[in-house]
């Protein structure tokens, strides 16, 4: 009886053990960075790009895309555990990111890159080496076109040095920044920003070099420029602070929107926008004749079909940005 009752009680004792190591593997420990961004409610992008997912899973469809630098608000409810935090940004869109691609902005601290002296990258993508020379390492990362960077130092007509915005020091090529001066809005300033992702390969929730839909691209080039718009096609086109006006009196840096085709006796649903160039031309992220950014003509059949309203935005400049 007495071996049989010690039998028993190592054999719990045992099963109890499996149980604790089962769970222990099941319930991962908290992640220090996860807890350190919940902790500080606002978190900067540290990685190229990072992809908002209306899931909390790499496989979800994209809600919006945020870039290097950008900040990004921590929202409830969050993930129980996992790799994942739910983020809100600057233009109010939600979605989960993984929280190894941002690191913590302390509260009080001013948002990254809106502060001191700041570089603004136009090329489509600038290189970011550790030290500088392109041949001794790889780059660090590659910077989208539009990212703000915390100018450290000019080493010489070449190079210049940031501060990324996990701490790192970056060397940049002078060729592909310009100095982060006030923007002004205008059409030049819209269709400049515009032009320069032509080519880029269309990505439903994009908003990069890398890949970009038509409400990013446009939403981009307003941002450049420093006024802000919402992230949607049909958000922008509902917008306030933007006012109609008639299609024959559009203007180059106008915003153009485009419906379904589908009969409506009320408002009309809108599912793509494009910013005009003027002479009847305009340029979009779309998946029609081809998945690029690219200009098309206002007169082509199914444009005509599809327009449904031109807006512009008060305090737009009308100065020419094309000849």
């Amino acid at each position: 009886m007495r071996n049989s009752l010690l039998l028993g009680g190592l054999s719990a004792a045992v099963l109890g053990l499996v149980l604790v190591r089962s769970l222990e593997r099941r319930t991962p420990p908290p992640d220090p960075q996860r807890q350190a961004l919940l902790q500080a409610g606002r978190a900067v992008v540290a990685s190229a790009v990072a992809n908002l997912h209306l899931r909390p899973a790499q496989d979800a469809p994209l809600a919006d895309q945020a870039l290097l630098g950008h900040t990004l608000t921590l929202v409830s409810p969050q993930p129980a555990q996992g790799p994942f935090v739910q983020v809100e940004t600057v233009e109010r869109y939600r979605g989960y990111v993984l929280a190894a691609a941002l690191v913590p902005l302390p509260p009080g601290a001013p948002p990254y890159g809106e502060s001191g002296p700041v570089v603004v990258v136009r090329s489509r993508l600038a290189q970011l080496y550790a030290e500088p020379d392109v041949t001794r390492r790889p780059p660090l990362l590659a910077a989208p076109l539009g990212v703000r960077l915390a100018l450290l130092a000019e080493i010489d007509r070449r190079w210049l040095v940031v501060r990324l915005p996990d701490g790192r020091r970056g060397h940049i090529q002078r060729g592909d920044v310009e100095l982060g001066e006030p923007p002004r809005l205008s059409a030049a300033c819209v269709l400049d920003h515009a032009l320069r992702y032509e080519g880029t390969p269309y990505l439903w929730g994009g908003r990069s070099t890398l890949g970009i839909d038509c409400s990013g691209l446009t939403a981009n080039a307003y941002r450049a420029c420093g006024s802000p718009i919402p992230r949607d096609a049909h958000l922008q086109h509902a917008f306030a602070g933007l006012r109609p006006v008639p299609v024959a009196e559009a203007q180059p840096g106008d915003l153009l929107f485009f419906g379904d085709g589908a009969p409506t006796s009320g408002t009309p649903k809108v599912t793509h926008v494009g910013l005009y160039l003027g002479q009847g031309e305009f340029i979009h992220a779309t998946t029609q004749d081809r998945p690029t950014v690219h200009q098309s003509r206002l007169d082509e059949p199914t444009w005509q079909r599809l327009l449904v309203g031109v807006r512009r935005h008060p305090g737009m400049d009308p100065t020419p940005a094309r000849p």
